[in-house]
C-alpha cells in the first residue's frame, strides 16, 4: 500500500491471511475471519481497510466507503489510510472528494514516492492541472530517473502553458532518445508555445522522417510554418476522447459547466413534441445528447471516433446503434432525405473546415429537418475559422449563418452562449446554431 513498513507480529499475519482470502473471492470465509479479528483488537485501522476492500468486492459500495472512513479516523496521520480512501473514492467516481483526500495524504507524507504517484493519478482523473504539475514535479524530484515520469510532466506543461520548464525537460528527453516520436512531437509543441517555430518546424520534419505521411506530424509542421490547417488530424482526437472518456460527463457537466447537450434537447423536442423523429448524433461522446432527450419514438445513431466514449454512449441504453467513424466520412456515406434531425456539440471544434459538413448535412436531412450544431465563437474582427492555442477551432457566427444559407437551407437561427462552458475557470463564447432545410 505504502513505503511505510508495518511489524510483522500476529496480528498482520492474521490480516495478510484474510487479505489473500479476499484476493480468492472466498468471501464468506474472509468476513467470519475479519469479525472474529475485530472482536479481539477493536479500532485497527488496518481492520476497517480490509473490511472496505471485502465489501468493495461483494458489490457494497456505501460499505466499502464507510469502513475506509472509519480507517482514516482510526489513524487520521496514516497516509496508507487517506490513500486508500482517496482511491476507493476515485473507483466510486467521486474525482473531487478523491482529490481532497489526495491532497491530505501529501500533506502527511510529502516525501513519499508511492504516495505522489497516487496522488498524480488522481489529479489527472480530476482534471486538475495545477495539483497534477504540482504532484509530478514533486514525483520527478523522488525518481529522477525515470523517463516516463519525466516525460509525463513534460506534457502536463505544454497543458499548462509552461513553456520554457517543458522545453529543458524535452531537450534532456530528446538528448536520451533522439528516436522517440512522442518525445519529438511534444518538443515541437514546447517550442510552438514560446513562438520558437523555426525549432518546431526542425522537430516536424524529423518526425515527418522517421514516420512518413503522418497526418499529426504533418499538422505540426503546418502551424511551425505559420500556416492555419484545415482541422485536427483524426488520430489525435481519437486519442484525446480515448484518454478522457472515464472522467468526460463529469469534467463538462460539473468541472467546464456544459450545458449545451440539454440545450439541443430542448430544441429537438419543441420542433417534434410527438417525440417522433430519427436523430443522427454526429460526435455523439458519452452520449450526453441522447441522455437529455431520453428514449423517442425513432433511432437515435452515435458516430463518433474514440471507442471508449461509445462504450460509455451505450449505457444509456437510449442509442440504436453506433458508427465508430469520423464526422465527415459519416456525412460522405449517409444517404440523402435520411434523417428528422442532426446533431453535432463541441464536435466542430476539432473538424474545423465546415464546408463538407453543412453541404452533406443539408443532402441527408428530410424535407423540414434540423441540423443543430455548437461552435466555440471567433471574433467579427478574426478571420472566418481561428485555430486557438487550445488547438480547437473558433468560428466567426457571421461566416457560418452565410455559410448555411448559401448552401440552402431555408432558415438559419443562431443563438450566441455567453458560456459555452468554461475555460480556466472563466466563461468561453460560443454560439448555437439551429438550420432548418424547407419542406419542398
Amino acid at each position: 500500500m505504502s513505503n511505510y513498513t508495518i511489524s510483522n507480529d500476529a496480528l498482520t499475519q492474521e490480516l495478510q491471511h484474510i487479505g489473500s482470502l479476499i484476493a480468492s473471492a472466498q468471501l464468506q470465509q474472509a468476513a467470519k475471519a475479519l469479525n472474529d479479528v475485530q472482536k479481539r483488537h477493536g479500532d485497527d485501522a488496518r481492520i476497517y481497510l480490509l473490511g472496505s476492500r471485502l465489501a468493495e468486492q461483494a458489490g457494497n459500495a456505501p460499505g466499502a466507503l464507510q469502513a475506509a472512513e472509519r480507517a482514516q479516523k482510526a489513524a487520521p496521520a496514516w497516509p496508507v489510510a487517506t490513500m486508500e480512501l482517496a482511491m476507493l473514492l476515485l473507483r466510486q467516481g467521486k474525482q473531487a472528494q478523491a482529490l481532497e483526500q489526495a491532497r491530505r495524504g501529501m500533506a502527511l507524507a510529502p516525501d513519499d514516492f508511492d504516495v505522489t504517484r497516487r496522488s498524480v493519478g488522481i489529479a489527472i482523473q480530476a482534471n486538475d492541472l495545477p495539483a497534477t504539475v504540482e504532484w509530478l514535479r514533486k514525483a520527478v524530484a523522488l525518481r529522477p530517473n525515470e523517463q516516463m515520469l519525466r516525460s509525463l510532466l513534460a506534457a502536463q506543461l505544454v497543458a499548462a502553458k509552461e513553456g520554457e520548464e517543458a522545453l529543458a525537460l524535452y531537450d534532456q528527453l530528446v538528448q536520451e532518445q533522439p528516436w522517440d516520436t512522442e518525445t519529438l512531437a511534444g518538443r515541437a509543441q514546447a517550442a510552438l508555445l514560446l513562438g520558437k517555430n523555426e525549432q518546431a518546424r526542425q522537430d516536424a520534419e524529423a518526425l515527418l522522417r522517421l514516420e512518413p505521411g503522418n497526418a499529426s506530424h504533418q499538422h505540426l509542421l503546418a502551424l511551425a510554418r505559420g500556416e492555419q490547417p484545415k482541422t485536427q488530424p483524426e488520430e489525435k482526437v481519437k486519442a484525446l476522447f480515448d484518454r478522457f472518456a472515464s472522467t468526460f460527463d463529469v469534467t463538462l457537466w460539473r468541472n467546464l459547466e456544459y450545458r449545451v447537450p440539454q440545450q439541443v434537447a430542448g430544441i429537438l423536442l419543441q420542433a417534434h413534441p410527438d417525440r417522433k423523429f430519427n436523430l443522427l448524433d454526429l460526435g455523439c461522446g458519452t452520449g450526453l445528447v441522447g441522455a437529455c432527450l431520453g428514449r423517442i419514438d425513432g433511432f437515435i445513431i452515435g458516430v463518433d471516433l474514440s471507442e471508449e466514449m461509445i462504450r460509455k454512449a451505450a449505457l444509456h441504453n437510449v442509442y440504436e446503434r453506433f458508427h465508430n467513424v469520423n464526422v465527415l466520412d459519416a456525412l460522405r456515406e449517409t444517404p440523402k432525405d435520411h434523417y428528422e434531425a442532426i446533431t453535432c456539440c463541441d464536435v466542430l471544434v476539432y473538424v474545423g473546415d465546415l464546408s463538407e459538413v453543412v453541404p452533406n448535412a443539408l443532402r441527408i436531412l428530410k424535407p423540414g429537418g434540423h441540423f443543430i450544431f455548437s461552435c466555440e465563437a471567433a471574433t467579427e474582427d478574426e478571420e472566418d475559422m481561428v485555430l486557438r492555442p487550445t488547438s480547437r477551432f473558433a468560428h466567426k457566427a457571421s461566416a457560418v449563418q452565410r455559410l448555411c444559407e448559401e448552401t440552402g437551407f431555408e432558415s438559419v437561427e443562431i443563438e450566441h452562449l455567453p458560456q459555452l462552458r468554461t475555460e480556466g475557470g472563466q466563461p468561453l463564447p460560443g454560439f448555437l446554431v439551429t438550420a432548418r432545410k424547407s419542406q419542398g
